[in-house]
């Protein structure tokens, strides 16, 4: 019983450390964020912060994980309370990513403070394997309703990936972030209907 509440302890310090980081990064940003600001906020030693993160960039790097991971649940539950058709399942799924990217924690956490902290090749690395399965997932129901032709799925959910981290990256750097992710969610959706539109080119000189 001991060990369990010692763990819980252990458990119950890591959040309020994620929760105060995620209070001050968003308020002040990343840079105006002192370790002292947070571990005043959490409660708790500095000892007791670096037992758990070995400096400030990993305890960003674990928020950034934390919002990645909540915006991708939020898109689950969309995908599943959704339609049935497939192409009707992703304009739902990209609606609810670019609602959940509008947070303003979201936004200045993941979307401006992040790239300047981790390693370009690691936020990649976090992306796909946070939500790159939930592209798969959609770009083979496409495949199986015979909407676009065969394709790599594993790489063409790559580039769909990487498509929608740009419209979200393009929002929060815009005076009118609504209009820029109307005009991402054209150019995404053409993107979708290039592929369609290939697959009947391919279909009609067989």
């Amino acid at each position: 019983m001991a060990v369990t509440r010692r763990a819980q302890h252990t458990e119950d310090t890591r959040k309020s450390l994620l929760d105060a980081a995620r209070h001050e990064f968003s308020a002040k940003g990343y840079a105006a964020t002192s370790l002292d600001d947070i571990v005043r906020r959490a409660g708790v030693t500095k000892g007791a912060l670096y037992h758990h993160f070995v400096n400030k960039a990993a305890l960003l790097e674990a928020l950034y994980i934390e919002l990645e991971e909540d915006a991708a649940t939020k898109v689950r539950a969309a995908v599943e309370r959704g339609p049935q058709n497939a192409m009707a399942r992703i304009a739902v799924a990209l609606e609810a990513f670019f609602n959940a990217s509008a947070d303003p924690t979201y936004v200045r956490v993941v979307l401006r403070d992040a790239p300047l902290v981790l390693d370009r090749s690691q936020g990649r690395r976090l992306d796909h394997a946070i939500g790159l399965d939930v592209i798969i997932d959609l770009i083979s129901a496409l495949q199986r309703e015979g909407m676009i032709g065969r394709l790599p799925v594993t790489m063409a959910a790559r580039i769909f990936l990487a498509a929608i981290c740009e419209v979200a990256m393009s929002a929060a750097d815009s005076d009118d972030p609504l209009a820029v992710r109307r005009e991402g969610m054209i150019v995404l959706a053409s993107m979708i209907e290039g592929a369609r539109l290939a697959k009947s080119a391919t279909a009609a000189r067989s």
